[in-house]
């Protein structure tokens, strides 16, 4: 598996291969994007689409969007999508990842989930740790 980094004046070209993914993703979510303003921020360069694909095929489609604080660079992961062949993403893929992050001065990758489930498996899977707890009051 090979990770892509999708260049901003070519998502129209690679979208397709994201789509079907990162509308799983989206479904899950709580309506703060759809598939057509996901796809207008990353065409804006707001945020960046990346691919892991093996053999022409895309296995794995995420978002992410770059978050400054005082002290640190945060990769913030807005959406993730899997095949269901695979599921999540490779160790492998995840370890290009981090060093894409890296290369580009993040100190280090966020998400969020509503569903403990996922956040169990990023832990397991990743190492990841629970850092906040986010509460929303709908206006």
């Amino acid at each position: 598996m090979k990770l892509y980094v999708v260049p901003t004046n070519h998502v129209q070209q690679y979208w397709h291969l994201a789509e079907p993914l990162l509308q799983r993703a989206l479904d899950k979510g709580d309506g703060e994007f759809t598939n057509d303003t996901l796809k207008l921020t990353v065409a804006q360069g707001t945020q960046q689409l990346l691919l892991l694909m093996k053999d022409e095929k895309c296995y794995c489609a995420l978002t992410v969007q770059w978050v400054m604080y005082p002290h640190t660079r945060v990769a913030y992961i807005t959406y993730i999508g899997a095949s269901r062949k695979n599921g999540f993403i490779t160790k492998q893929g995840f370890d290009q990842f981090k060093h894409w992050v890296k290369h580009n001065g993040g100190t280090c990758i966020q998400g969020s989930t509503k569903f403990k489930s996922i956040a169990r498996l990023w832990n397991r899977l990743y190492g990841y740790e629970e850092k906040y707890t986010l509460m929303e009051l709908k206006l």
